[in-house]
């Protein structure tokens, strides 16, 4: 799997991409996000936006249906990305069950704290992090 800023994406190939997958904000994508190829398809894509110095939020994270089983790599592929980025913390946002049981057996932890500036954006779910070692 390969990450490739959302802006260096041919536009045909990102608009091909959306176009199937419309839940998918096209200008934050373009702007914070990343596409995950997969030889020379996009399966998906994530956003990795800094709010702070060393700190991310893992905003939007989608793959194909079809990929889904990636999941738990790709996940883990972010971590590795966010830390080449000197990412020190990332939290991430969870409304599924799914979701959260995902966030947990990848060792991020659950906030029971609540985090003003990102529970505005939120306000049902559950917000997560991860410290990056």
């Amino acid at each position: 799997m390969d990450f490739i800023h959302a802006s260096r994406i041919k536009e045909d190939e990102l608009s091909s991409f959306l176009t199937n997958n419309q839940q998918i904000d096209r200008l934050s994508l373009l702007h914070h996000g990343y596409v995950v190829k997969n030889g020379n398809t996009i399966i998906g894509c994530f956003q990795l936006v800094s709010i702070d110095q060393g700190i991310y939020w893992l905003k939007q994270l989608y793959i194909v249906q079809d990929e889904a089983i990636k999941l738990p790599v790709l996940l883990e592929l972010i971590i590795i990305f966010a830390k080449q980025q000197d990412a020190k913390l990332i939290y991430a946002h969870s409304e599924q069950p799914v979701t959260d049981l995902l966030l947990q057996s990848l060792s991020f932890s659950l906030q029971t704290n609540k985090i003003e500036a990102l529970h505005e954006l939120h306000e049902k779910g559950q917000w997560w992090s991860y410290h990056v070692s």
